[in-house]
């Protein structure tokens, strides 16, 4: 009933180089989103913006239906290829996200449209499952929005979604610490000391 998407579509900017291959707890950030996804859903989907020969087991890779246009698109080409009714998308570079929190993602998904975390009243749209069901609408707003930011199709769709609230996010941590973005070197140095390792 679930499929796995890891969003590992864009090389970064901020930290000139390829986000995938940074090491975190002796692994690199692909190979923990992989892991992360692997023991709680039935198939793991990396979506990539070019075609590229990466050895790594336990995931089935697949591109982006159209290059350089962002994370919806990402989100829509996983959706798209996913076997499962639902799928529970992550980010590549958010390391201490757990398998728990995601789970209970997956735990409160059925029989809604999007299930997303609120906290702080910002939504993140990327740590979410979404149902296949919405390929229609998804594929006609990307068509017609030049804003694809993901969290305005939440928001400006009448969608049912079940938002997962702080309170609950709690049970699993300190929200800044399980949604922190390693966008840059200080990022990693955060994330690093926040388990020890720094």
């Amino acid at each position: 009933m679930f499929s796995g998407i890891v969003l590992a579509g864009g090389k970064s900017k901020r930290m000139g180089l390829d986000k995938r291959l940074i090491m975190f707890s002796g692994m690199n950030l692909l190979e923990l989103s992989i892991k992360r996804l692997k023991g709680i859903t039935e198939e793991v989907l990396v979506v990539m913006g070019e075609e590229e020969n990466l050895d790594i087991e336990d995931a089935r890779f697949v591109l982006d239906v159209e290059k350089n246009r962002g994370p919806m698109v990402g989100l829509f080409s996983g959706l798209y290829e996913m076997k499962n009714l639902y799928g529970l998308v992550t980010p590549l570079d958010t390391p201490l996200l757990t398998s728990e929190f995601l789970n209970y993602l997956k735990e409160n998904a059925i029989g809604y449209d999007v299930t997303v975390p609120r906290w702080e009243r910002r939504i993140e749209p990327l740590i979410a499952v979404y149902s296949k069901n919405l390929l229609p609408i998804m594929k006609e707003w990307i068509r017609k929005e030049e804003d694809l930011a993901p969290y305005l199709f939440i928001k400006e769709l009448d969608l049912n979604v079940r938002f997962i609230e702080e309170e609950e996010i709690s049970k699993f941590g300190n929200p800044e610490s399980l949604f922190l973005n390693i966008n840059t070197e200080a990022d990693l140095k955060t994330a690093k000391r926040i388990v020890g390792e720094e």
